[in-house]
């Protein structure tokens, strides 16, 4: 988000969206408030206004209206009771004058009560009430010169004193009535100048309020519009995949609000991108290294496989050299029979030792070429087991830098190599036997050579015969024995390099599903870098 700015607006802006438009709504109420009351306080004052014009002018006209119509019926009854005929007469309009004469008072009387009467009219109506009295003491001594017939002294008291009066009273009345125009007048011309005013007054209120309402109502548009279009704006950006552009905003209502958590998850993206782009190109180098290294394994299972297979054959071979090793023991051991054979004849017949040292000799020297055989057949073995034990420790090696995989390949590496070691040392106790039985063979020949020459002694080297004889039973048994073994390790060392052979095999084939994996994994880490490359940040 950019830098807060301190602005004149700034509290408006920070304001929450309701209270903005509240606000505008309120300076619109206000607005209408203030006309509201002016218009009611101009109403309250035209009442008012009406209100006096109605109790002065309109019920001081009326007043002056009944005093002018009552004073007409004052003049109209005292001279029909002047000139009445009868007494009846008379006292009627005595009567109807004197009526007349309350009413006029009365209205006067009423007229002066009037509230903010002027004193020129209080004048006035006192100048009618007086002239009044004046007028009924006028009358009653006109009554009186009627009566007494004195007609002429009459007509000119009426027309010296009552007429003048008459004339006075009715010109205040005219003046009263003229003075109620006038402040009618003046009243409907105050009603007007301010009903004029009160109309400028309110058309500049509402035209000012309206302009204030517009002005607040556009400020707050524009407060609330143009952080919304920035938000639409980085929005879509962030739609076509544009993680560069934040919002701008620095308010801090609703608006703000959402443009702040927008460029938070913007953020948040852009480091989620710079994550997964990361996370690729590991992924993509791991792949790569997995890749080789799975290669490698492969290639070293191959081989391992090729040397199982070699291993195999020269146990094979081991095995057929140990069989030909167990028959040639075989042989010796019935040599040796034969030998005890002829030491019993040569116990029996001694006449015939000459022959039998012969066939003796004959025989111990083949029994030196058999075991001159022993012996190179020992030394293959011994050659093929110091071979079988440095394949294993190859093997062993292998399945080390193969990992998990080859375990089982090292355990039967070792077993070999076990194997191997026991075939060592049973072929190394086959050469010490044979080495005895050359020496045996020696002692054997020297012995015929020596039944050649004296023949006298052999009866006592019969015993000894007899006794090597033994001797030599017991050894060809032995070696038979260690043969047999030798047979059988042989046997078991092909068949564990077999299984090697099987367990590389099915290495590599794992292998061949690692690599394929392998370039399973290295197409998703270049598919997910392409997606993740359409984003810009």
């Amino acid at each position: 988000m950019s830098t807060s700015r301190a602005t004149p607006t700034r509290w408006f802006r920070d304001l929450r969206v309701p209270v903005k438009i509240t606000s505008a709504v309120a300076v619109a109420v206000a607005v209408a408030i203030a006309i509201g009351v002016m218009g009611l306080s101009s109403l309250s004052k035209a009442a008012e206004r009406t209100e006096a014009m109605h109790s002065y002018n309109v019920v001081g006209t009326q007043l002056a209206e009944e005093m002018r119509y009552q004073l007409m019926n004052v003049r109209f009854t005292s001279t029909s009771r002047s000139y009445a005929s009868t007494p009846e007469l008379k006292q009627g309009y005595t009567e109807d004058r004197e009526a007349a004469r309350e009413a006029l008072l009365a209205a006067g009387q009423e007229y002066l009560d009037l509230p903010g009467l002027p004193a020129e009219e209080a004048e006035l109506v006192r100048g009618v009430l007086d002239g009044v009295e004046r007028y009924f003491s006028l009358a009653g001594e006109m009554d009186a010169l009627m009566a007494a017939g004195r007609i002429e002294e009459f007509n000119t008291k009426r027309s010296t004193e009552i007429a003048p009066l008459t004339e006075q009273m009715v010109a205040n009345l005219q003046a009263l009535t003229e003075s109620q125009m006038t402040s009618a007048s003046a009243a409907a011309d105050a009603a007007e100048n301010s009903y004029a005013s009160t109309r400028t007054a309110l058309i500049v209120v509402l035209v000012a309020g309206a302009l204030l309402a517009v002005a607040v109502g556009v400020v707050t548009a524009r407060v609330i519009t143009r952080p919304l279009v920035r938000v639409r704006a980085s929005a879509a950006r962030l739609a076509e995949g544009d993680l560069s552009q934040p919002t701008g905003v620095d308010q801090r209502d609703e608006v703000g609000q959402m443009a702040a958590a927008l460029d938070s998850a913007q953020e948040s993206l852009r480091s989620v991108m710079a994550s997964v782009v990361a996370s690729a190109d590991a992924v993509a180098a791991s792949s790569e290294e997995l890749s080789a290294s799975s290669a490698q394994i492969s290639s070293g299972a191959d081989e391992t496989s090729a040397q199982s297979g070699v291993v195999a054959s020269a146990a094979e071979e081991v095995s057929r050299s140990v069989q030909t090793v167990a028959a040639g023991a075989e042989q010796m051991g019935a040599s040796i029979r034969e030998i005890a054979s002829n030491a019993a004849e040569a116990s029996e017949v001694a006449g015939r030792a000459v022959d039998a040292a012969a066939t003796t000799k004959a025989t111990v020297d083949k029994l030196g070429e058999s075991s001159a055989e022993i012996g190179n057949v020992v030394k293959v073995i011994t050659s093929i087991a110091e071979q079988t034990n440095l394949l294993a420790l190859n093997a062993t090696i292998e399945a080390a830098r193969a990992g998990e995989a080859g375990k089982g390949f090292a355990v039967v590496a070792n077993e070999v190599k076990e194997l191997a070691q026991e075939t060592a040392k049973a072929t190394e106790d086959i050469a010490r036997r044979v080495l005895a039985i050359q020496g045996d063979t020696t002692a054997a020949v020297a012995a015929i050579d020596e039944i050649s020459s004296i023949v006298a002694q052999i009866s006592d080297r019969q015993t000894t015969i007899a006794s090597a004889v033994e001797e030599q039973t017991a050894t060809t048994n032995e070696m038979s024995r260690s043969v047999q073994e030798a047979a059988d390790g042989t046997t078991e060392i092909a068949t564990n390099i077999t299984g090697v052979s099987t367990a590389a095999e099915s290495t590599t084939q794992a292998l061949t599903q690692t690599r394929t994996a392998v370039d399973e994994l290295s197409r998703m880490a270049a598919d997910l870098r392409t997606t993740v490359g359409r984003f810009s940040y």
